[in-house]
């Protein structure tokens, strides 16, 4: 067994990959879009980016995106444990609203169907 670095076909990372198949000669077969070479440790670059010339990883996030990524994390840094836990608790009330108006869709939706069975299938 030996593990590989999948990336997509902009050559950015996806995921680390097991490979088990070997050729005939004993060596492993490395599948398409995938390298030997490990990407550096994740606070070394933002977004893993292989460099086929190269044969290494480099920096694939741009400046923008770097920003973003840092200005995220400093204003978390600023806010208090329970202004995290607030922000938090607020983006899980929203989702629990969203699943219920869902949930409440689909059984009128159901109950509408039922509907249409029972009175033949007729719209």
């Amino acid at each position: 067994m030996k593990q590989v670095y999948k990336y997509d076909e902009n050559f950015m990372f996806i995921e680390p990959v097991l490979v088990y198949e070997k050729d005939g000669a004993g060596n492993y077969v490395i599948p398409g879009f995938c390298t030997e070479i490990e990407p550096p440790a994740t606070p070394s670059l933002f977004i893993p980016k292989f460099d086929p010339v190269l044969r290494g990883w480099i920096e694939g996030a741009t400046k923008a995106e770097i920003d973003e990524i840092l200005n995220h994390a400093q204003s978390v840094e600023d806010q208090s444990p329970i202004e995290v836990l607030k922000a938090q608790n607020a983006a899980i009330m929203v989702q629990l609203a969203e699943s219920q108006n869902q949930a409440e869709t689909q059984a009128k939706m159901i109950a509408d169907l039922l509907m249409m069975l029972a009175e033949g299938g007729e719209a």
